[in-house]
């Protein structure tokens, strides 16, 4: 019976094991984190380039090769051959290589440029350290590349080792010596010899290597790792040699990647040599690199370059550099400069929390602050000893905050800037304060009407402050405060409408003149800034806003650089380099999905629908379904949606709609006995289940909820419960892919708009792409991070998702975080899990896509990034020297004013933002307007605005850098490209958030739901 141990179990043996008592034996699945590919992953390449050039289609059809569609078509079209091996065949490799490149020096070419400048990963620099000290004497492997030795000449270049293959076989007979190390290559290096890569050539294994290795089973222990077992001249050794008494005394331990599983005939083997040795076992590991750090930590984790590397700041964090066309009008933001800030008086003290500091503090007038056992206090210094008596364990003295504190969000000192500007707004008589940091102009109001109800509206601002170059940031977020007539606050609900009609109807000019009324209301008998004060401690702002333009008023003036970015263009076909645009949806519309072009001769099939559905809505369901045949036409002229034409012409793929009576693909039920939020689950999921079973005859299960169900959509306050999230999970873990209808898309004023949507939805959930990027950096992929937390179980789960550099999605990832961080109520990884969860998405870029060179990646994330978090990303993306991390701030108290020229002047314009605006605050930190008006022939029409929406003020994003060293032009334009690559919402131009964030967001809020399966890959279309 196969024994399974536990990792720390291992661990522990392998520390106190006698230095060299395990060798360690490598096949290419040790590789794959490095970007070699292994030979299962091969094959799939193989088919892929013999499959396109023999039907003239497209590689770009097969970007994904861990795709189960696109293996299905290309297995398909080989077994209607006749002398292809069956699939998983242990001869697929040697007989699609010989396929593919029937020349021998074809093939080692080949394996040349898979392996050139391949640099090691982390688990090759663990091994290297281990062998350095001397813990592993022998490595044994079948792969053809250097990693191992890089692994260790990067950590030592002068440390003396052998390498024994072909090319120096007669070597190996030579008196063994203790002091150097054996690196033993079966199959042959790359550099040197012929290499070993078909079923023949390998075959030829030399009879010296042979023996040598059989001779090394009798001594020891092996562990092996990346190997599948499917190397008929290792696996007939190891066959041969496993029932001998002596054979590996110390145990043979097979590591499992937990996203495979053995083969049969390891199995029998792993049964057979755990039957015979206590020692010997199988253990689940999350990828080489990830097991080799866990060894080299417990050895002795003492490495510093392997330690250190992810600190060479200098050379791997650079400034963001702008070198765009800069904008042609002026700018002005809503923020304010600070001219001073108060120093604190502080004082060492023995108060622990809090809690205890605010009951000593009373009601004496002081702000206070506690950190690092210290207190920090605005307040003259009678009162502070006066307060303290006792607890003042130091001189009080007045000093500065170092800037490293500073600069922290939410520090301890901007808390304390905030309670200065509470109290002394508070002694301005037309200011009074309703929220946290809100306050609003008692004497600027208006009145409304809601529901026939009169309302008083009042002018009001949201304060911010933020830290950057070493200046504080003072901006004035307008909003407004809302009371009945006779002064009560209102309730939250009225609140919502009222704010939202009141600020979506407050653009350019008007925003202005408001700004400018805060202004003179904070500024002090209209000195040149605003001045808050409390007890002789001043902060002061310029009171000119930041601006950008020319003026002759520079001194007065703070000046931000503004950037101005174009309009991402898209392609449609990759053979008509004029199939192109901005407009998405014209794009489609004229020239077909991109994916079309990849293979016009191709038989497409119908894309067939499923539908579950109440008794009394399906036939208005399959009604509204059927215009997706027919097409709708436009009512209003919004600028982007163009006449929606019918499914077929446009995706050139017809959609096959089931007729009511259809039993197998029309499942009905009836919806008046659904009473709770739990029976309706309970029915869907069993309509689910059944039609599990008919998978085959559908692509997509279309769900309808009626509005009279939208009482069971959310649970209570309490829970994390969310239909459309259980059901879709719950379909997902059995293959299933759902589209969700609602009722008011039934009845919608523009069925035209859901008629893109929908469409658009389908196409891409059954596997098809829409278009891509005018401009690819093909070498470069983008991970998405975000993290939820459970109400229920305030469990922290992180979610991450890959995609490529088109931005097409390949693998999604749920993972529970063991042991979270928590700053300021938000969770984060330490090093470790930050490490394990990347290290995964890695590993699945490179199995998705074998031989492409990932030589860049990109993390977004919406919070910071912590030092464990960037040490334990940067960790697993060893060898990839190009990392960047962005942090993308989507709610900030920024905003922008537009005006009509270059000029400092009066006139505000008509419109607001551009989209793709960027406004340099620091070397690190800038931000970026990806909602905002849009010119173009293809929406309004010439120097016409297209302005998404049409509402408010738009937001920027805030992006900060905290690892990398591309230029700010190129992450610019990667994110404005990421905001269009969103194909779940086919009737907008862009969204305000890349869509890395926008599917991190998706997985956040569902990883909440009982049905989420964690530690699995899943295809991004489940979540769409």
């Amino acid at each position: 019976m196969i024994r399974e141990i536990e990792l720390a179990q291992f661990l522990r043996s392998f520390k106190i094991a006698p230095n060299g008592q395990m060798a360690f034996f490598l096949g290419s699945g040790s590789s794959i984190q490095a970007g070699i590919p292994t030979g299962s992953n091969l094959v799939w390449e193989f088919k892929k380039e013999i499959y396109c050039s023999e039907t003239k289609t497209s590689p770009e059809k097969f970007k994904d090769l861990q795709s189960t569609a696109n293996r299905a078509i290309l297995q398909g079209y080989f077994d209607a051959q006749e002398n292809n091996p069956k699939l998983y065949d242990s001869s697929e490799y040697s007989h699609y290589f010989e396929k593919c490149y029937p020349a021998s020096t074809n093939r080692e070419q080949f394996i040349r440029n898979l392996m050139r400048d391949i640099k090691p990963s982390l688990g090759y620099n663990c091994l290297g350290d281990l062998i350095i000290k001397g813990k592993i004497k022998n490595v044994w492997t079948t792969n053809f590349d250097e990693l191992i030795e890089s692994g260790i000449k990067q950590l030592e270049a002068g440390f003396s080792f052998r390498v024994l293959s072909s090319a120096n076989k007669d070597s190996i007979n030579i008196t063994y010596d203790k002091d150097f190390p054996n690196i033993y290559k079966l199959h042959g290096d790359y550099r040197y010899d012929k290499i070993k890569n078909t079923l023949q050539e390998v075959q030829k294994l030399e009879i010296s290597m042979n023996k040598k290795f059989e001779e090394s089973l009798f001594d020891g222990g092996l562990i092996i790792a990346g190997y599948s077992g499917s190397d008929e001249s290792i696996m007939s050794i190891l066959e041969k040699t496993v029932s001998n008494s002596r054979f590996l005394p110390n145990g043979m331990v097979w590591l499992k990647h937990k996203y495979s599983e053995l083969s049969e005939r390891t199995k029998i083997l792993m049964n057979q040599t755990c039957d015979n040795n206590e020692n010997s076992g199988v253990i689940e590991i999350d990828g080489f690199d990830e097991f080799m750090y866990s060894c080299y930590q417990n050895v002795s984790g003492d490495n510093q370059i392997i330690n250190e590397h992810w600190k060479d700041f200098s050379n791997r964090c650079l400034p963001v550099n702008f070198s765009s066309p800069k904008a042609n009008y002026f700018i002005k933001l809503n923020t304010f400069e600070s001219t001073s800030i108060p120093k604190p008086v502080s004082f060492d003290s023995d108060i622990a929390s809090w809690k205890e500091l605010r009951e000593i503090v009373g009601t004496a007038s002081l702000i206070v602050a506690l950190f690092a056992r210290k207190i920090y206090c605005f307040g003259s210094l009678d009162v502070i000893n006066k307060t303290f008596q006792q607890h003042i364990l130091s001189k009080p003295i007045t000093e500065d905050i170092p800037s490293r504190y500073l600069y922290r969000n939410n520090s301890f000192y901007t808390g304390m800037l905030y309670a200065l500007i509470d109290i002394s707004l508070s002694a301005k008589g037309a200011i009074n304060k309703f929220g946290r940091n809100k306050y609003y102009n008692t004497v600027k109001k208006e009145q409304v009407t809601e529901n026939y109800i009169p309302y008083c509206v009042y002018d009001a601002i949201e304060i911010g402050l933020e830290y950057i170059n070493g200046k504080y940031h003072l901006s004035l977020l307008l909003t407004v405060y809302i009371t009945d007539n006779d002064g009560n606050p209102v309730n939250k609900d009225i609140r919502k409408v009222v704010t939202n009609k009141k600020m979506s109807t407050t653009w350019n000019a008007s925003y202005d003149e408001k700004l400018k009324n805060w202004n003179r209301l904070l500024r002090t008998n209209n000195v040149g800034f605003i001045e808050f004060n409390y007890v002789g401690f001043n902060l002061q702002f310029n009171h000119a806003c930041i601006t950008y333009g020319n003026t002759n008023k520079t001194g007065n003036y703070p000046q931000r650089t503004v950037y101005q970015f174009d309009e991402p263009i898209m392609l449609f076909n990759i053979k008509n380099k004029d199939a192109k645009g901005i407009n998405q949806l014209r794009g489609i519309a004229g020239y077909g999905p991109i994916d079309f072009s990849y293979a016009t001769n191709e038989q497409r099939y119908s894309i067939k629908l499923a539908v579950v559905a109440p008794n009394d809505d399906i036939s208005k369901v399959l009604n509204h379904l059927g215009k997706l045949k027919i097409g709708n036409t436009l009512i209003t002229d919004d600028g982007f949606t163009p006449i929606f034409n019918g499914f077929e012409k446009i995706y050139k793929q017809d959609i096959d709609i089931p007729q009511q009576g259809d039993k197998k693909r029309c499942i009905v039920y009836d919806g008046t006995v659904i009473q709770t939020k739990e029976i309706l689950v309970k029915t869907l999921k069993e309509k689910i289940e059944v039609l599990s079973t008919e998978s085959q005859n559908f692509a997509i299960l279309v769900i309808y909820v009626p509005k009279y169900f939208e009482q069971f959509r959310i649970g209570n306050s309490e829970e994390d419960f969310n239909l459309h999230d259980s059901i879709k999970l719950y379909a997902m873990n059995k293959g299933i892919k759902v589209q969700f209808i609602e009722e008011k898309s039934l009845n919608a004023y523009e069925p035209c708009k859901v008629m893109w949507a929908l469409s658009a939805s389908l196409y891409a959930k059954k596997g098809g792409i829409l278009w891509q990027p005018e401009t690819l950096n093909k070498d470069t992929a983008f991970v998405g991070v975000s993290y939820a937390l459970s109400k229920q179980g305030n469990t922290a789960v992180g979610c991450s998702q890959l995609f490529d550099a088109s931005g097409t999605g390949l693998r999604l990832l749920l993972r529970k975080i063991n042991d979270p961080r928590f700053i300021h109520k938000n969770p984060f990884m330490k090093a470790d899990e930050a490490r394990q969860m990347i290290g995964i998405l890695r590993e699945q870029y490179n199995k998705s896509s074998p031989v492409s060179r990932l030589n860049r990646i990109v993390i977004h994330k919406t919070t910071f990034f912590t030092r464990d978090e960037i040490q334990g990303f940067t960790q697993a993306l060893e060898g990839i020297e190009d990392i960047e991390l962005l942090q993308i701030q989507e709610f900030t108290p920024w905003r922008g004013i537009r005006y009509k020229s270059i000029e400092v002047g009066k006139d505000t314009y008509g419109f607001s933002m551009k989209r793709g605006t960027v406004v340099q605050l620091s070397e690190s930190q800038y931000l970026l307007w990806t909602h905002g008006c849009v010119m173009s022939d293809e929406l309004k029409g010439k120097n016409l605005n297209y302005y998404k929406g049409g509402r408010g003020i738009p937001p920027p994003l805030l992006i900060k850098r905290f690892y990398g060293k591309a230029t700010g032009d190129v992450l610019t334009k990667e994110i404005l490209m990421l905001t269009k690559m969103n194909w779940n919402s086919g009737d907008s131009l862009y969204k305000t958030l890349p869509v890395t964030l926008d599917f991190a967001k998706i997985l956040a809020r569902m990883s909440k739901q009982n049905e989420a399966l964690y530690d699995q890959l899943y295809d991004f279309r489940y979540f769409m």
